[in-house]
């Protein structure tokens, strides 16, 4: 009985040191992904704290957890997959400070 409750102890923490990493951060959405997402609104780069669509260019969208936050240019990317919580947070707070 111990050696089978072991087993199952030992599945089952192996199953969870197995799952899979978070994939709902996608760096380069198809325009369908980002008109299903919810757009945060944010006019500010959450990493840069540039204007989006200003200088850099037309800017670009990322997805994170179902929400589409935009961003000043394509370097911006991969900071924001760096931290995507952090940037989440401040595109949101963003957004509802220029509402």
């Amino acid at each position: 009985m111990k050696k089978t409750l072991i087993a199952v102890a030992l599945a089952s923490f192996t199953a969870l040191a197995a799952a899979p990493v978070d994939t709902s951060l996608v760096l380069k959405p198809t325009a369908a992904q980002i008109a299903a997402a919810h757009a945060v609104g944010n006019k500010k780069c959450p990493v840069s704290g540039d204007e989006v669509g200003g200088s850099m260019g037309p800017g670009r969208t990322v997805l994170y957890k179902g929400e589409a936050v935009q961003l000043c240019c394509g370097s911006c990317v991969k900071k924001f997959a760096r931290d995507p919580e952090k940037y989440l947070a401040m595109a949101e707070k963003s957004a509802v400070a220029g509402k």
